[in-house]
């Protein structure tokens, strides 16, 4: 038995989910959708990254997802850092987001504005 799920939310978009991560959102979105039934404890993590998962249409699509699932305790906003960028080189990887910085801080209280805007508890 689980008391709480902590589930990565990376991107609504399907299009940008898929360039992103490099599949589909649709078991993430479809797990959601069963925690939701189950009314299992949820706190929902979404990875904000400049220039991906930071505008305001994406923003508002987990918005509208979200809202009015009780199950959910709270949106946790995790914001883009470089930390493992070295491990991709060490592979022998080129990193894709080696030019993003992380979010700033105004950008975050604005995202967790338009998310409370939906009647969720947002940290960061």
């Amino acid at each position: 038995m689980t008391d709480l799920v902590l589930l990565d939310l990376k991107e609504l978009n399907d299009q940008v989910h898929q360039n992103l991560i490099g599949v589909p959102n649709k078991r993430t979105l479809e797990f959601a959708k069963y925690l939701q039934k189950r009314n299992q404890r949820t706190w929902i993590r979404y990875v904000v990254v400049p220039g991906y998962t930071d505008n305001d249409h994406d923003v508002h699509l987990l918005g509208q997802f979200i809202e009015g699932m009780e199950n959910i305790e709270k949106v946790e906003l995790l914001p883009y850092h470089r930390l493992g960028a070295h491990k991709w080189k060490t592979l022998g990887f080129d990193y894709e987001l080696e030019d993003v910085m992380p979010p700033t801080r105004e950008s975050l209280e604005h995202i967790k504005s338009i998310l409370e805007g939906y009647g969720h508890t947002v940290k960061f």
